[in-house]
């Protein structure tokens, strides 16, 4: 009987795993995460080691940018945004009717996956406002792009659907880019300790 009461108050204790400055990131938050990401893609929970660091790097990824966003003043995603994008996540996965008994599969509350889809939006929103307008792409980088997808050969004339797509395939690429750099030195300026060292 006392070794039950243990385990049971073991489970229940919300260990820290991570500190990101004077923010924490708990084993549950990390749980929690990868409940929201499976119900979103419409899958099982996976809780293996790779799964869970990948948690872990989104968590802190979020903080940096939550914080950047604060010091900057740029502007957070309104609630009615958040309410759009909630109503988009419903109907892609049966409907507001059958939404409830799929969160509760999922052992989530709708307050929680909002707490998740505002943060996405305030990275979306982080990234148009940080680094979209520095992120520029030529005709001459369509033209490079588009022949080095056929090496040794004449490329096909561009389309205009074709340019576009390159266009944008560059774009998304140059911004993912600029956006891992900035993580990079933003770990540097923030001190980032993994309690729970299989995280790294």
């Amino acid at each position: 009987m006392a070794v039950f009461s243990l385990t049971l108050r073991a489970e229940l204790i919300d260990k820290l795993a991570i500190t990101v400055g004077q923010q924490v990131i708990t084993e549950l938050g990390i749980d929690e995460d990868l409940r929201v990401v499976a119900l979103i893609n419409g899958e099982p929970v996976n809780r293996s080691m790779d799964a869970r660091r990948a948690s872990a790097d989104r968590l802190v990824q979020r903080l940096l940018i939550q914080h950047e966003m604060e010091v900057s003043r740029y502007p957070l995603p309104t609630d009615q945004e958040v309410s759009i994008y909630l109503r988009q996540v419903e109907n892609s996965l049966g409907g507001e009717a059958a939404f409830p008994s799929l969160l509760k599969s999922y052992n989530l509350t709708q307050a929680t996956l909002v707490n998740y889809l505002k943060a996405q939006l305030t990275m979306l929103r982080f990234i148009e406002y940080r680094f979209s307008p520095d992120v520029s792409v030529s005709d001459a980088d369509i033209e490079l792009a588009n022949q080095t997808e056929h090496p040794g050969t004449e490329p096909p004339p561009l389309t205009q659907t074709k340019r576009d797509a390159i266009s944008q395939k560059l774009t998304e690429e140059r911004t993912d880019a600029a956006l891992n750099t900035w993580l990079a030195e933003a770990r540097k300026q923030v001190n980032i300790v993994y309690l729970d060292t299989a995280l790294r």
